[in-house]
């Protein structure tokens, strides 16, 4: 049996705007596995920023299954013994399991957790806003409220004043929704402390990930010390190893899980169970991945423990086409599905592409 591979390139209605500039397209891969009439569905979904090609992205991800039985009882160990890439290997380990929850009769969230572990019907979502205008930061804060949206991510730059004025305008504007920052490890370290305090009276709920990349986790351990604004590691945590290291410096209050970037819905299960035993909160967000990636969003979301944190999946509307209908925000809210797998089609999407 063999999973196959369709490579995207989608446009984008609105730009992505953010530390690492500013896209107009987004690419990766979509993966689908069939035994009989059921259907596993996997997104690979390239990081924003990257430049490559969606069709070597493909033969990439083909080289690695070349020889290997997706059914088999050791197919994800043989995929990991190849080194797989994560956002790869999220690909394929969510088509394969998507087809065994169908296979078991059970939505994904359940199949991973045990079909006796009580699931939330809905899971709240928090929206992103990329805009540069403060007024245009108030709009759309003001739309996501109208949605019945409690939580806004504010994505944040090295423009210090722009910044502080952006987050002070949407509070201003808003008094009670909950603000979150995203620099993007765009701040350094020699004033990040100084932002954070400058913009602590505005009531911030946590700054995701300020450093820049590579910075030590003992330093995220001395700026929580430094500051009241809670600290969110985002890019830092990949592995069981990276949660034990920021647990011994106490370097975070959240950490902030993507499933492309762990390597899948099973490997980020094992991070929340270990974030949970040390205390620490999670929240799941997307990579600007197309209706697949938010979809399985909903479900990696349902794994965080209860009551669950706003997750950063409500980003479709930044999709000028799509695989298919991406899952509706009503009430501030998605519903988790509850068919089988996944729990949607994107099959005329594929069919039509040849």
């Amino acid at each position: 049996m063999k999973m196959e591979i369709r490579p995207y390139r989608l446009a984008l209605s609105t730009p992505y705007r953010w530390s690492k500039g500013t896209q107009h397209h987004r690419a990766g891969l979509i993966l689908r596995l069939q035994q009989g009439a059921l259907v596993g569905w996997g997104e690979a979904a390239l990081p924003p920023h990257v430049d490559y090609a969606p069709a070597a992205f493909a033969r990439e991800c083909e080289a690695l299954l070349t020889g290997l039985d997706p059914m088999d009882d050791d197919f994800l160990a043989q995929v990991d013994l190849r080194e797989c890439p994560a956002r790869i290997r999220c690909g394929i380990a969510t088509t394969l399991l998507t087809l065994k929850a169908a296979q078991a009769g059970l939505p994904l969230a359940a199949f991973l957790l045990g079909a006796t572990h009580a699931l939330p019907t809905h899971v709240p979502v928090n929206d992103l806003i990329g805009d540069a205008a403060p007024e245009d930061c108030v709009a759309r804060a003001r739309a996501a409220v109208a949605r019945g949206q409690d939580t806004v991510k504010v994505k944040c730059t090295p423009e210090r004043a722009l910044d502080l004025a952006r987050i002070t305008a949407i509070r201003t504007a808003l008094p009670a929704v909950k603000i979150r920052l995203d620099p993007n490890e765009s701040w350094p370290v020699s004033w990040a402390a100084e932002q954070l305090n400058a913009m602590a009276p505005l009531g911030i709920e946590y700054c995701e990930e300020p450093l820049p990349r590579g910075t030590p986790l003992a330093v995220y351990g001395a700026l929580r010390r430094q500051t009241p604004v809670p600290i969110a590691l985002d890019d830092s945590i990949r592995t069981l190893r990276d949660v034990e290291l920021a647990v011994l410096h106490q370097a975070a209050d959240y950490f902030i899980l993507k499933a492309q970037r762990v390597g899948g819905p099973d490997r980020l299960l094992d991070i929340v169970r270990a974030a949970v035993d040390a205390g620490v909160h999670c929240t799941v967000t997307s990579s600007i991945e197309t209706s697949v990636g938010l979809y399985l969003g909903i479900h990696c979301t349902a794994l965080t423990p209860q009551p669950m944190f706003a997750a950063g999946i409500g980003t479709a509307r930044f999709f000028a086409e799509n695989v298919c209908e991406p899952p509706p925000i009503i009430d501030g809210r998605m519903a988790l599905p509850t068919t089988p797998g996944l729990g949607f089609d994107p099959q005329a999407w594929w069919d039509a592409q040849h």
